[in-house]
């Protein structure tokens, strides 16, 4: 055999020895069916100008069991159609018919790829038939069956690289073929290694098996502030020890003087219980009443009211007056009074402000000068 035979031996040996590797192909069965052409040396060692061999049509078979290794074990089945082979001039007949037989088993291994296009080696054992036709009696058997040790590169393009149902395959192959060369001249057989080169192509058919790993396990994941929100759905992480927190882990927002206001947005912490507080949290704080007539009962009832030590009544309709025209002199009920500021006492009306409009005043006089008037 030839230095390539010994170099793919080598490759086939280093991969069966070397560290696992993660392959994409998967555990299945692969049936191929190839055609091409098969160089192959006919066995007659004749030192005349006749060929000894002879290039013709091949067709085969092979069916595979593909791991997810990398390494294939199968059979393989050609059949070449021989063509008819030119005899020395001596020969009772002119020409024979042959038919060659190739069967084996392989061993291939696939280098390790991802990718559509996969590149292999392989080797086996098996034997080579050949069947001559019409052979003049002095060449003996018209069958012979020799061993056979195929040696191979090639090329697989698939579909789909991880779970593949069909694709091409190309084979380079040395045939190598122990046989006994029998040799005109002087009569006898050899016994040597025979080089038969063969160029293939055909379509392969994948099915069975499935994915020939395992997925691995997904990690566990972890809850990396221990509030008891997982890692992959806290919003919130780091949140501090203690924290108590919604579904997704961000913080229930807290309200610590219970006013209806949570900490996050209240203004005014430590509200005394029972206030009433605004949407910021704060004290509601009501307005005094407004310094103006309108609004107070006894003005709507016209009721008498006490100021300067007399009671006064409502006298008249309401009056529009300047502040430059009046003078404070005291107030009931929170609401001022005023007095025209050219009066001195005894004062005989005086003036209340109204709520509107502006600078508006009732004026009050009293009882006594009223004598039972209220306007």
């Amino acid at each position: 055999m030839n230095k390539l035979a010994f170099a793919l031996y080598a490759v086939l040996l280093a991969a069966l020895v070397s560290p696992g590797r993660a392959h994409a192909q998967v555990s299945n069965w692969e049936l191929n069916l190839h055609g091409g052409v098969y160089k192959y040396d006919l066995g007659i060692d004749d030192d005349n100008d006749n060929e000894d061999t002879d290039n013709d049509v091949l067709l085969g078979a092979r069916i595979v069991r593909n791991t997810s290794s990398g390494f294939s074990i199968g059979g393989n089945f050609d059949w070449v159609l021989a063509d008819q082979i030119d005899l020395p001039a001596t020969a009772e007949d002119e020409d024979i018919d042959v038919n060659l037989y190739l069967y084996s088993v392989e061993i291939d291994y696939v280098f390790p790829t991802s990718s559509r296009a996969q590149f292999f080696v392989g080797a086996g054992f098996g034997a080579q038939t050949v069947q001559f036709n019409d052979l003049p009696s002095e060449f003996g058997d018209e069958t012979a069956t020799d061993p056979l040790i195929p040696l191979a590169v090639g090329l697989k393009i698939v579909n789909d690289p991880l779970d593949p149902s069909w694709g091409f395959r190309i084979d380079a192959r040395d045939n190598a073929v122990l046989r006994d060369v029998f040799d005109p001249d002087e009569g006898d057989e050899d016994t040597e290694w025979e080089n038969n080169f063969e160029l293939s192509g055909g379509i392969s058919f994948f099915f069975g098996g499935g994915p020939g790993y395992t997925e691995p396990e997904p990690e566990p994941i972890g809850d990396a502030d221990n509030d008891g929100v997982l890692d992959d759905r806290d919003r919130c992480p780091n949140t501090p020890a203690g924290t108590r927190v919604d579904s997704m882990g961000c913080p229930i927002p807290v309200d610590s003087d219970n006013d209806g206001v949570t900490d996050d947005r209240d203004r005014c912490p430590n509200t005394p219980a029972g206030t009433q507080v605004d949407s910021s949290g704060c004290p509601i704080v009501e307005e005094a009443p407004a310094a103006c007539v309108d609004g107070r009962d006894w003005y709507r009832g016209d009721a008498q009211i006490s100021v300067e030590g007399g009671s006064w009544v409502k006298f008249g309709s309401s009056r529009m007056l300047t502040e430059d025209q009046l003078m404070r002199i005291g107030e009931y009920d929170g609401v001022p009074v005023y007095v025209r500021t050219n009066v001195s006492r005894p004062y005989t009306e005086i003036y209340l402000p109204m709520c509107a409009p502006a600078n508006t005043y009732q004026a009050y006089r009293p009882v006594q000068a009223v004598r039972g008037t209220t306007g």
